[in-house]
């Protein structure tokens, strides 16, 4: 693995010395949101509260990795596990890192055994738009939808002819990345690949005085590209794969200390992700009626090993689904011009899992395949009318092999007063969770499934206020949302078992906040972009006497205040970025409780309350010429000790420097 990114590194310095010719900035398609529903939504139209990053917005947090970048959206708790390439889980709202839908290039990348994706290898430099729905998406995507919706897409051809972009970091922790881009459109279609390798010597996420430090080797390899057979007919799809190995520590269930909970150690986490899709979509009456046919698949195979470097993970994972949707121009223009739209979707699905090493399971039943499939119905209008005012509103049906049949709904409005620079926006919406694999059959020693399990339901609603002013220069968007959870899963400790095992919690969790989104052009030089999110969510645990009390939900921060502040010097080559969090009011389980040992189920739900941190990054970006980019910066500048997790050490002060050429 070490020749194959020497070897990458070694072809993107080729390319960059050799690149003679600026690529042109990629389309920027901010005015849509691509995952607003079944069809694109304008953003003055959607009434689900909302964030687009693009690839400039991206481009200038100047951070390597996507979780990082969704660290600025309203609304959004990110936590990493120790070092680059742990655990790394993307929360919304205050629902579960599976309560969010994470797709690629259109492509659902969860884990199927867990159905969450987890976010610690996905490198952010062939990114080129982010979107984040938040508030239940059911009704349009599904399980795995209730807390919101995270769409990635991409860089692909925008240029006609070959173009391209080669580059390559270093930084502080032994960290060395190399990408390499390349490109070919024309009036036929478009086709695009990219490879990017990052090698980081990492940190010792124990924390432990003289201990051994924790890497992470990615590489990533992605293509895409469509060919337009017709007029009326495109055909395309998406191939993308990715290999790392991540260097982990042990953690110890009731440790005396916080120091004491994770222990220097040789694990390690080996990932193979390999995802893609095929699509056709053919045009019909004059392009009325538009017609989309994708198959799309997910393969996951993970392989690990404990401290003493003997093998304790060999599992795979397996996605396949299929899909149809007919868009309807109902005002007679043709689907891209039209103001009402009906959109009839139909969807198949079916999930795999397997642990693949008979020496590690616990029991002959978890080296068989485990199965599920499900079908859904789609309905969806989308309307906008002359005086201000959109609607969007759809309705699914599931029909699940292992569960109960769901129904979800919700409803979009957004309206535009007569003064063009205030716009109201709300939404009401239900969510359907359906119990993970892991959940519904067990597969650990320790952790007995349930096939019982109800699926977890949701509904929310949120409200918001978007409003422009200094001419278009500042916009800024405040929302309040409340949300309820009901059949919440979570574990018991079952004494007769003697093991951990999933149940539907009675009661509801209970999740309200307010989400602000703001960006201030002080001049054509200067901008500060702003969020912040407040966050109240609690759910409800079982206590000793058979009752239940509420207790704070973990792992989401009360407070996360973020303020970047971006300068572009008077040579009009050279921009500066200062870029501010605060996190405030974040809690985690206590782990260090004996409960986890003895199974007393009012102490196992203990929470500690972890110190408030602030996190400075500074970065420059510095064009050379119309193709040579030079960019830099120092990340924790001020070297804040902190944890997300407790007991996980956090990245001290750091600095890395890179180079971009274009051609």
């Amino acid at each position: 693995m070490k020749t194959n990114f020497s070897f990458l590194l070694a072809t993107t310095a080729a390319f960059t010395a050799a690149s003679v010719q600026a690529q042109d900035a990629p389309v920027d398609l901010g005015t849509l949101v691509l995952s607003g529903g079944l069809v694109p939504v304008e953003s003055s139209a959607l009434g689900r509260s909302s964030t687009v990053l693009t690839e400039q917005e991206i481009d200038t947090l100047n951070t390597r990795y996507v979780a990082d970048v969704l660290r600025q959206v309203p609304g959004v708790a990110v936590s990493r596990t120790g070092s680059f390439g742990g655990l790394t889980q993307v929360r919304i709202r205050g629902h579960e890192g599976n309560h969010t839908l994470v797709l690629i290039d259109g492509v659902e990348v969860a884990a199927p055994n867990q159905g969450e994706y987890d976010f610690g290898g996905l490198l952010s430099a062939d990114v080129e738009r982010i979107e984040v729905l938040r508030g239940p998406q059911s009704s349009l995507y599904g399980s795995n939808a209730i807390g919101g919706v995270i769409s990635i897409t991409t860089k692909r051809a925008t240029e006609p002819g070959f173009s391209g972009e080669s580059g390559f970091v270093f930084g502080s922790d032994d960290t060395r990345e190399a990408r390499l881009a390349l490109r070919y459109s024309d009036a036929r279609g478009d086709l695009s690949f990219s490879a990017i390798g990052r090698d980081t010597g990492g940190f010792d996420i124990s924390g432990t005085s003289g201990g051994e430090d924790d890497g992470d080797l990615n590489r990533t390899y992605n293509l895409n590209g469509r060919f337009f057979v017709t007029d009326d007919l495109t055909v395309g799809g998406t191939l993308r794969h990715s290999d790392r190995v991540s260097d982990t520590d042990e953690f110890n269930f009731a440790a005396p200390t916080t120091a004491a909970l994770i222990t220097d150690g040789d694990s390690n986490a080996k990932v193979q992700e390999t995802f893609g899709s095929l699509f056709a979509e053919l045009d019909l009456m004059d392009g009325r009626l538009r017609n989309r046919l994708d198959l799309s698949f997910a393969n996951i195979d993970r392989q690990g090993r404990d401290g003493a470097g003997v093998k304790n993970q060999d599992n795979s994972g397996t996605r396949r689904k299929l899909s149809y949707q007919g868009t309807y121009a109902l005002d007679g223009q043709s689907v891209d011009l039209a103001n009402h739209l009906l959109t009839l979707a139909a969807e198949w699905e079916r999930l795999t899992y397997q642990e693949n090493d008979a020496t590690i399971v616990f029991g002959p039943g978890q080296l068989e395949e485990r199965t599920r499939e499900q079908t859904a119905l789609i309905a969806e209008y989308q309307g906008r009318f002359d005086n201000g005012f959109a609607l969007q509103g759809s309705l699914r049906h599931d029909n699940n092999d292992k569960f109960k049949d769901f129904t979800t709904y919700a409803l979009g409005v957004s309206y535009t007063l007569p003064n063009q620079t205030t716009r109201v926006h709300a939404s009401y919406g239900t969510g359907v969770q359906n119990p993970t694999l892991i959940e519904q059959f067990g597969f650990f020693s320790d952790f007995v499934g349930n096939p019982n399990l109800k699926p977890e339901q949701s509904k929310g609603w949120d409200i918001g206020i978007e409003q422009q002013f200094l001419d278009g220069r500042g916009l800024v968007d405040l929302t309040y949302f409340n949300e309820e959870l009901t059949d919440e899963i979570g574990s018991v400790f079952d004494q007769d078992l003697g093991a951990s095992t999933p149940v539907n919690r009675d009661g509801t969790s209970e999740r309200q906040g307010i989400e602000l989104g703001a960006q201030f052009d002080i001049n054509d030089r200067l901008t500060t972009p702003l969020s912040y999110t407040w966050l109240d969510a609690t759910e409800p645990v079982p206590t000793a006497d058979g009752g239940t009390r509420n207790a704070i939900e973990v792992r989401r921060p009360e407070h996360e205040l973020s303020l970047g502040v971006n300068y572009t010097l008077p040579n009009d080559r050279t921009r500066l970025s200062l870029d501010v969090t605060h996190v405030a009011g974040l809690v985690d389980l206590n782990f260090k409780t004996a409960s986890f040992v003895s199974g007393n189920v009012d102490d196992d739900f203990d929470r500690v309350e972890l110190d408030d941190y602030t996190l400075v990054n500074v970065g420059f970006t510095h064009d050379f010429n119309e193709t040579v980019l030079l960019q830099g910066g120092i990340n924790n500048l001020l070297d804040e000790d902190y944890q997300e997790l407790e007991g996980y050490a956090t990245q001290g002060r750091v600095a890395f420097i890179g180079l971009t050429a274009r051609f």
